[in-house]
């Protein structure tokens, strides 16, 4: 387990508030600071992260990078001499509004526009006898959405997948591309390139409309919510946080009363007495990291001694690899219970017993964001359509790999062998697809259970001798259906924050011979028959 490290951000320097005062003498801005803890390992290491995941306070501080040009994003709700309204209240104050880290700046090291200022009506001991008040959430990475949809830019903007529709209302007709081939009129090349340009662009659709999907509208009452469908490809599955204050975070009125709410959005502030003070954010971590690696191993090579560098483990024809004639190719995968695929972020903590960071765990919601949150089992099927699919009412349904490795699928040729590399046995590979490293993670939206997983696989080889066909309907051989099933693979619970590896080691057992032959025996005691006999 990383240990967890906070690292907080300069605050202004004396000059810096001259100068914030002197530019500034209308009124006291709301400045912001921030930190975000490291994420947290359990049954593994952090994986080789890429710029679309993983924020750190460094990443979300350096404007050179992705998490650094997001920022963070603030919803802010003034109440005119009344309290915040969880049910009612609307963000009138900051609606999604961009923080930005910068280290020119004079006014504070985290920046946004238009700058907002604290309502001077705070207390009887100024001119008012009102008590305003401003309530703040946040989130990261901030998206840009459209205010009165709460989409994102790019979802909103994006557009349908006319010919990859088309090519799936067509190939349902067929047993596989060698048919489609056949069927339409076109060459293997022909298809295979029109398949490869189709799935790029399902790719570009299917990224716009995963990760963060929804925020709230700047017309919708109560408590801000993101919603969030989970992505499968690693290198685009996009981490999300939401902020609480820090645990040395208290803020001051003008008549110096703390207001101490570690672990717990910011509600119901009144104008800083200090015109330095920033509202801290500690951003923490809303999802679960999850790795998934497999490989295969053959003939005595358990989880336990597994190497994938011994050459033992390797083997060599007989001693623990698979012969030239038979293929591994994953069918389907099911997790149930760990996690679920999609839901609604509500950015006001889990209030119960939370008075520190430590304690706040994030509100999540069903995707409509009003309901509990629910778990359903997740699976994902190997994309052929070779009769084995799902099913739904009985009924087969077309596949698509949802993001599985397509080294590990059989694919839409013929050549089966020359083509599909299948699971490996000299190294581990990612289940997903997107990385080319096998433990690069993607974020899942953490249920509080345990997680069960099932694996579905085929076991093919070539032989013929044999009668039946291989998926391609040409070659000879033998195709042997695997399922095995495990309960509470981490003997954990799933949680927010926290990093999971799961290797997944096929182990395929050899049928083997061994003869002896059964020696000769005496029968009877010799006997002498005379024929005829002599008298």
């Amino acid at each position: 387990m990383f240990a967890i490290a906070a690292l907080a951000l300069a605050a202004c320097t004396s000059d810096d508030v001259a100068l914030q005062q002197n530019a500034q003498p209308e009124g006291t801005p709301v400045n912001f600071d921030v930190y975000v803890p490291r994420t947290a390992t359990r049954a593994g290491v952090a994986g080789n992260q890429g710029t679309n995941y993983g924020i750190t306070t460094a990443t979300i501080a350096d404007l050179t990078n992705d998490h650094g040009k997001a920022g963070f994003g603030v919803f802010a709700y003034y109440t005119s001499n009344g309290e915040y309204d969880t049910n009612n209240s609307t963000p009138n104050f900051m609606y999604n509004q961009q923080v930005k880290h910068s280290a020119t700046t004079t006014l504070s090291d985290w920046t946004y526009e238009p700058v907002k200022y604290w309502p001077n009506e705070y207390g009887n001991a100024a001119v008012s006898d009102d008590f305003d008040h401003v309530t703040f959430f946040a989130y990261a990475p901030w998206v840009d959405v459209t205010v009165n949809t709460g989409i994102p830019v790019t979802a909103a903007n994006a557009t349908p997948i006319a010919d990859y529709d088309a090519f799936v209302a067509a190939h349902t007709a067929y047993a596989d591309l060698a048919a489609y081939v056949a069927g339409e009129g076109v060459t293997q090349a022909e298809a295979e390139a029109a398949m490869d340009e189709i799935n790029v662009t399902e790719q570009t659709e299917q990224i716009q409309k995963l990760n963060i999907t929804q925020l709230t509208k700047n017309t919708d009452t109560g408590d801000p919510i993101v919603k969030y469908v989970v992505d499968t490809k690693p290198n685009t599955s996009v981490d999300l946080l939401w902020g609480v204050a820090a645990d040395d975070a208290t803020v001051k009125d003008m008549a110096n009363v703390e207001q101490a709410m570690a672990g717990q959005p910011y509600i119901n502030l009144t104008k800083q007495g200090d015109v330095t003070g920033k509202i801290k954010w500690t951003f923490k971590h809303a999802l679960a990291m999850l790795n998934v690696q497999i490989v295969m191993a053959v003939d005595a090579v358990t989880a336990a001694n597994y190497d994938p560098t011994n050459s033992y483990d390797l083997g060599q024809h007989g001693e623990g690899t698979v012969d030239n004639f038979t293929k591994v190719f994953l069918r389907s995968i099911k997790f149930d219970g760990g996690f679920a695929m999609q839901g609604a972020l509500n950015l006001h903590s889990e209030t119960d017993g939370v008075n520190a960071v430590a304690d706040a765990m994030p509100n999540w919601k069903d995707y409509d964001g009003s309901k509990e949150l629910q778990f359903e089992p997740v699976t994902f099927f190997d994309g052929l359509k070779d009769g084995k699919e799902g099913t739904t009412n009985a009924v087969q349904k077309n596949e698509k790999p949802q993001g599985l490795n397509p080294v590990l699928l059989e694919t839409y040729n013929a050549d089966w062998q020359a083509k599909a590399a299948g699971v490996p046995t000299n190294a581990f590979v990612n289940l997903f697809a997107g990385s080319t490293n096998p433990t690069d993670p993607i974020y899942v939206i953490p249920s509080g259970d345990v997680l069960n997983v099932e694996v579905l696989y085929d076991v093919l080889t070539q032989d013929e001798k044999l009668s039946g066909l291989l998926s391609d309907g040409v070659t000879h051989g033998s195709a042997i259906e695997n399922r095995i099933y495990k309960e509470n693979v981490f003997n954990m619970p799933i949680e927010p924050g926290k990093k999971y590896t799961l290797k997944i080691i096929l182990g395929l057992e050899s049928v083997k011979f061994e003869a002896d032959v059964d020696p000769w025996v005496d029968g009877n005691t010799d006997q002498e028959i005379e024929l005829p006999k002599n008298i």
